[in-house]
């Protein structure tokens, strides 16, 4: 069972490189992916679903990152050149493979799938 707190600290170590990211900011996106899936900030989680929050909440971030770099730009002069512009579309894709993760990890918890099959005659 684990704590809010405990798995903020956990995400924070996972977000280290990622310049101005705060503990605060890690505990900002635990504590959403405790709530989408029922758990209280104040309660504890399974330790089986420990992993299942803490993917949500790395999507949530990289999702959070790439919206606040989307405003990165490209800088020339004389002397030096500076390309961010792809800053937040990197972290939109990493969003979105973590996303993907997510729901795969979901999926084989819950054990259920919903597939919608091709018809044969079209």
């Amino acid at each position: 069972m684990a704590t809010l707190t405990e798995l903020s600290q956990r995400l924070f170590k996972r977000f280290k490189g990622v310049p101005n990211i705060t503990i605060e900011d890690a505990t900002d996106w635990t504590e959403e992916a405790m709530l989408e899936h029922g758990y209280s900030s104040n309660g504890t989680v399974p330790s089986d679903k420990e992993s299942l929050i803490l993917l949500y909440a790395q999507y949530e971030g990289a999702r959070q990152i790439s919206i606040s770099t989307a405003h990165y730009f490209t800088y020339t002069d004389a002397e030096e050149q500076v390309d961010k512009t792809m800053v937040s579309e990197q972290y939109r894709k990493l969003s979105l493979d973590l996303k993907a993760e997510y729901d795969g990890k979901k999926s084989s918890v819950s054990g259920s799938k919903f597939r919608g099959l091709v018809r044969g005659d079209r």
